[in-house]
């Protein structure tokens, strides 16, 4: 026997002896009781045949020409959302510091409303919140 022979045997024989593997599993769609719905590898009867599925390839796919506008369309919108004229970010961030001492206040208030105050404080507790109330309403949000 050639050495050709004996390779051509040797690879025939490897061939034959390794077991084909898969790439992918059969799924079956079972309902169960109470109308729930399970998928499985193993056939729900004897009579089940495996679900057809679409092999998509995963990974990166370019975006189709529709989706590529789309893409434009939320980038222009929320590129113009971040500009902002500077003035306007300082003259909001006071405007934050002051609502957040506003909120502060009127949360001592409630604080001293709710411990208990004579008569007389009890009118200066009520105004100041009525007060603080107010301001947060009119400015800020």
């Amino acid at each position: 026997m050639s050495t050709c022979d004996r390779l051509a045997v040797t690879t025939l024989v490897i061939l034959v002896t390794v077991p084909t593997s898969r790439v992918w599993a059969d799924v079956y769609r079972c309902v169960q009781d109470g109308g729930h719905i399970m998928y499985q590898q193993i056939p729900c009867s004897f009579d089940s045949r495996p679900m057809r599925l679409n092999n998509r390839p995963s990974g990166w796919s370019p975006l189709r020409p529709g989706e590529k506008d789309l893409l434009s369309t939320y980038r222009d919108r929320d590129a113009g959302r971040r500009r902002k004229p500077q003035v306007q970010a300082r003259q909001s961030t006071a405007e934050t510091k002051d609502c957040w001492r506003k909120r502060k206040q009127l949360e001592a208030v409630r604080s001293q409303l709710r411990r208990g105050y004579t008569l007389k404080e009890g009118e200066q507790l009520h105004r100041k919140r009525d007060d603080h109330e107010e301001y947060l309403r009119q400015f800020c949000s």
